[in-house]
């Protein structure tokens, strides 16, 4: 029973240590600030938020045509995980992840946009709107 009681507090303690080092800096998952809010600033003029999800999941995949390929996006960390967004290269995969990610952060509240991109918090952010 007292070997339980000093396991117990070091497993918290250990979890806690490790969970937050398993924290990407804002600028590793967050890439292309000025290309987000160009993106941003295009779907308030064309109201994107009035279309249904497909056409508004479209409208951004039209926006970011261009954008150029990039491999290997989603390999940001080799010991951690984490969501991410690239606005300044994509491959197919997070050309449409990115596009349908968008759409759908366009139903969170306007005041939330600009807090996905600027937020530390941004990875649960991410990973919602996924």
């Amino acid at each position: 029973m007292r070997m339980w009681r000093a396991l117990v507090p070091l497993y918290l303690i250990c979890s806690i240590a490790f969970g937050s080092e398993s924290r990407l800096p804002f600028n590793t998952v967050f890439k292309g600030q000025e290309q987000f809010n160009r993106l941003v600033a295009k779907a308030k003029a064309g109201n994107w938020k009035g279309l249904p999800i497909g056409e508004r999941t479209a409208a951004v995949g039209q926006a970011l045509v261009g954008t150029r390929y990039k491999h290997f996006t989603l390999e940001i960390d080799n010991r951690i995980e984490s969501p991410s967004v690239n606005f300044q290269g994509m491959d197919c995969w997070t050309f449409f992840e990115i596009a349908l990610g968008f759409a759908r952060m366009l139903n969170e509240p306007e005041s939330n946009w600009t807090r996905l991109a600027t937020s530390a918090d941004a990875p649960s952010h991410i990973r919602r709107v996924r």
